[in-house]
């Protein structure tokens, strides 16, 4: 990762037209005892997202209302677990953080995962992940900048820079449904920005950063 970092935002709850210029993309985990430890973090003390910035917080149990930030590695993990189901987002609470206030969603667990977790710790030891075979790939290329053009509310169009590649992002409850360029289903995301890098993944790409605009917005006369 490359160290320039900006965004139109000017704060962790502010307006939802957001530039990421970041070359981080969301890591991705096969390790069985880093979900298990994250999946146990949403349990106790709670985990949750801002949906606005992409952030996701711990709470603090000494001071109810307030949250703490998570590490990039943990939340990455967050991101991906809603992504796959395997978290779900619940009701919107207003919490501080960092001197700043606002909404934030709560992170879920399903019965499924608290299940899934629970054999994995009677396996003794949690299995460990399966080393990759060597691979002699060609590296992915990056997809460079990628718009999501919000057309309207729950509706954004998706652009893999100059790829030529793109989609379709749906609200569908309380995720996003992700088209490909044909209108085939490609999966499920918990936000325009978590879409837009499985598009981009979807694609055989690896994501580049993200900027998202609201082309549709309530004036008032």
């Amino acid at each position: 990762m490359t160290g320039h970092t900006g965004t139109v935002q000017g704060a962790l709850f502010g307006e939802p037209v957001t530039v990421e210029t970041t070359d981080h993309a969301a890591a991705v985990t096969q390790d069985p005892r880093e979900v298990a430890r994250v999946v146990a973090l949403a349990q106790d003390p709670g985990l949750f997202l801002v949906e606005r910035s992409g952030v996701v917080l711990r709470a603090d149990p000494a001071r109810p209302g307030c949250a703490d930030g998570l590490s990039r590695h943990d939340g990455d993990t967050v991101v991906q677990l809603l992504d796959t189901g395997h978290l779900r987002l619940g009701g919107t609470h207003h919490l501080h953080h960092a001197g700043s206030e606002g909404p934030a969603r709560s992170v879920l667990v399903p019965k499924a995962t608290r299940d899934m977790v629970f054999r994995w710790d009677h396996l003794r030891p949690i299995p460990a992940p399966t080393p990759a075979a060597e691979a002699a790939t060609v590296p992915q290329r990056s997809t460079g900048l990628i718009g999501v053009d919000v057309v309207e509310p729950g509706k954004a169009l998706v652009c893999l820079g100059t790829t030529g590649r793109g989609g379709t992002v749906l609200r569908d409850g309380g995720r996003y449904r992700v088209e490909n360029d044909h209108g085939a289903l490609v999966g499920h995301a918990s936000s325009y920005r978590a879409a837009a890098r499985l598009l981009a993944r979807y694609h055989g790409f690896t994501p580049g950063p993200v900027e998202i605009e609201h082309e549709h917005r309530t004036h008032r006369r």
